[in-house]
């Protein structure tokens, strides 16, 4: 579920102090490996617990019952796409006009009740679809969680859509329910892309917004139709839950990418400022209070008008960056100060950090059911707060436990002790005020104006790619000068760091989809309802750390009976093993996708296997981090290759947001992956997931093809 956190010394090796021996244990341990394994587990509670809603909070619409009195409209388009010519073809490449367009306004009046809009149909083109408007056959009250059932309106009638409410009146609002049923009367196949969009002359800001969902989507889906087929109910519904951000799912991908990322990154800093100005205990201090404060920043931008203004945006944005930057002083302090429980080759060590680690697992676990309930179920930013009491609690336990427990331990350098109070201060106050400059560049538009230069750099392939290779050309420079920098016997070593700094990433870009699209996935196109209740989304969040807690036992017995067999795979086989089995679990992804492409909604199961085999997959090749890099790097470049492999972490979790924010494209036919350009298509998000199943199954063949050549550089110090 989580790495473990990066120090500049490069291992979880004492530091300044080690605690006194008290004679005190619990179960062979210091009482004070317990409390730093429940302030873990709270912080990850916060991280993870956020997490979980960051992306589906970013895309939800705006809730009708938050909106100022006024009528507001939004357009339903149905788009019948044009077919996609076959690779190789003379139009192979090329964006083909679209067939057809049928757009229907939808209105919301809030408040007084000014003259509805009349029922507004366009169409443009030749679409070849046919839509028949339906009503409910049954009342709500007695449908439950359930689809309901439908039927064409008598005479095929299609009345204009308007709801009608007052401010502040929660699930009040009339026909907030409507639906079509769209049919392919051809002989061939078509595909629709179903989108709701701001009215085109809308006047007010809020009019630039939308309100309804498309079967469970906020944003756009295909629909493949075909010939002879039962017709696809197409069910909009007003937001009456509580109002997102109404980002797009690129958008809102990107964000998370570079959070996630620089949530990895920023420990590396932090870590050194632990180590040489204020000591572990200070530094876990000033990430905790960051970290406390961020999550509360998070709650209060969604409060009152805040919830739908720039400025609310802003805030929140700031939210995120003082987390982020008190992830950098908290994450890489609490597992050295494990380290410094125990004195240099206490064997006790390694089973203090298996029972650290699985406080990050079970904060991981029980996080959802709480974050991610209130935030589904009650609104956005309780699950927010929520986050902010999990660190609260873990800070208060530290600081009430640190005088018994943990006495000694996390002192600064000597030399630094006396000004080690007002560097912590300092620090903190940096870090709001660095968080506050980053909203700030937000509210103007400079992040805007980065973002679009990515933009323009995606949309010029040709730049893009020969930066990329002038990049690679350079690192594969500076990696052969920095070998030579190496006696003979460690370059070998060295090399399988690099290669498996490769391959991790791979990894960890595939299975960091969790949060983004397979999370999207899961909310919106997922049958959820079990026993007559609809699971909430984010507690499939949860698989991955519950698994963990059961299988991690069974794989650390299965690798020491094999140890003792000495049949125990290597580094590269369980890398390989590793990235095969993340593959498998998106061929579940692939099935889901491919069934929910006529509106229908995917088993739960497959959500769940698709964890279970990403689990497996961690498990195998999560020996292969931080551990292996202390083990086989030169004692005096520990800290150098430390810091490189979490710039791996860094742009692994990136590249997944990045990867991430090309699903609708993919799914509309704008983008094609390297697949679809070979003739493999699927159709839909079932495209974008068979690229995983196709690079991770790669990646996994080409390691396992060279496992014997990295098993003897492994070896060459020793040979």
């Amino acid at each position: 579920m989580s790495n473990p956190a990066p120090s500049s010394s490069g291992s979880s090796a004492p530091g300044p102090s080690v605690a006194p021996d008290s004679g005190r244990t619990v179960l062979g341990h210091p009482p004070g490996l317990f409390l730093l394994f429940l302030v873990e587990m709270w912080e990850r509670f916060s991280y993870y617990g956020m997490r979980a809603l960051l992306v589906l909070y970013l895309i939800s619409v705006i809730a009708v019952h938050q909106l100022p009195s006024g009528t507001y409209s939004n357009t339903l388009q149905f788009t019948q796409l044009a077919e996609q010519p076959k690779p190789g073809s003379p139009d192979s490449g090329t964006d083909l006009p679209d067939v057809g367009r049928v757009s229907r306004l939808l209105t919301v009046q809030v408040g007084e009740q000014t003259p509805a809009v009349a029922s507004t149909t366009a169409v443009t083109g030749s679409p070849q679809f046919t839509l028949t408007r339906l009503e409910r056959t049954k009342p709500s009250a007695d449908s439950g969680p359930e689809s309901p059932d439908w039927a064409p309106i008598p005479g095929n009638d299609d009345p204009p859509v308007v709801l009608r409410g007052a401010p502040g009146a929660k699930g009040e609002f009339t026909d907030s329910e409507v639906a079509w049923a769209i049919a392919n009367p051809t002989d061939k196949p078509i595909r629709v892309w179903v989108e709701l969009k701001p009215h085109a002359q809308a006047k007010s800001p809020a009019n630039g917004r939308t309100f309804f969902t498309v079967n469970d989507s906020p944003g756009a889906q295909v629909l493949e139709l075909k010939p002879g087929a039962e017709p696809t109910k197409v069910i909009v519904q007003a937001n009456q839950h509580d109002s997102g951000r109404n980002w797009s799912k690129t958008d809102a991908s990107v964000l998370y990418g570079w959070y996630t990322g620089l949530a990895y990154l920023f420990p590396i800093l932090g870590g050194l400022i632990a180590d040489k100005l204020i000591g572990t205990h200070r530094s876990m201090l000033v990430g905790g209070l960051l970290i406390t404060l961020g999550h509360v920043i998070l709650g209060v931008s969604g409060m009152g008008q805040l919830a739908q203004s720039s400025a609310g945006m802003s805030l929140f944005i700031m939210g995120l960056a003082v987390i982020v930057l008190g992830t950098g002083h908290f994450k890489p302090t609490v597992s050295v100060m494990v380290g410094q429980l125990y004195p240099e080759g206490d064997p006790r060590r390694d089973g203090a950090f298996t029972i650290f680690y699985m406080g990050i697992n079970l904060g991981a676990f029980i996080c959802a059911f709480v974050c991610g309930t209130l935030g589904e179920k009650v609104g956005w930013h309780y699950g927010f707060g929520s986050a902010a009491v999990g660190m609260i609690l873990g800070l208060l336990l530290y600081v009430a436990g640190k005088p018994a427990f943990l006495r000694g331990i996390g002192e600064p350098p000597a030399d630094k002790r006396s000004a080690a109070n007002g560097l912590a201060t300092g620090f903190l106050v940096v870090g709001v005020l660095l968080a506050g400059g980053f909203a700030a560049a937000h509210n103007l538009g400079l992040l805007a104006h980065l973002q679009a230069g990515i933009d323009w750099l995606q949309a010029r392939p040709t730049i893009s790619i020969s930066l990329i290779v002038a990049l690679l050309i350079i690192l594969a420079g500076w990696i052969v000068w920095f070998l030579n920098q190496n006696r003979p016997e460690d370059r070998g070593p060295i090399i399988t760091i690099f290669v498996y700094m490769f391959f991790n990433a791979m990894f960890w870009i595939a299975f960091e989809q969790a949060g983004t699209s397979i999370n999207v996935f899961t909310e919106q196109k997922t049958d959820r309802v079990l026993f007559g209740w609809e699971v909430p989304a984010t507690w499939f969040q949860s698989i991955n750390a519950g698994l963990i807690f059961m299988l991690a036992p069974l794989f650390a017995a299965l690798w020491t009976r094999l140890g003792r067999r000495n049949l125990n795979p290597g580094q590269p086989i369980k890398i390989a093993l590793g990235l095969l089995f993340v593959g498998l679990g998106y061929v579940f992804m692939v099935v889901a996708a491919n069934h929910v492409q006529s509106a229908a909604k995917a088993s739960m199961m497959l959500i769940v296997l698709t964890y279970f085999w990403h689990t497996v997959g961690e498990l195998c090749l999560s020996p292969t981090g931080l551990s292996y890099v202390t083990k086989a790097a030169p004692v005096r470049f520990v800290s150098l290759l430390m810091g490189i492999w979490f710039i791996s972490s860094f742009i692994a979790n990136l590249g997944g947001g990045l990867v991430a924010a090309q699903v609708e494209a993919i799914e509309k036919g704008e983008s094609q992956t390297f697949l679809q350009h070979m003739g493999i298509r699927l159709g839909g998000q079932a495209d974008f997931f068979l690229l995983f199943v196709a690079t991770s199954a790669a990646a996994g063949l080409i390691i396992l093809a060279l496992a014997p050549l990295l098993l003897r550089l492994q070896r060459s110090r020793h040979d």
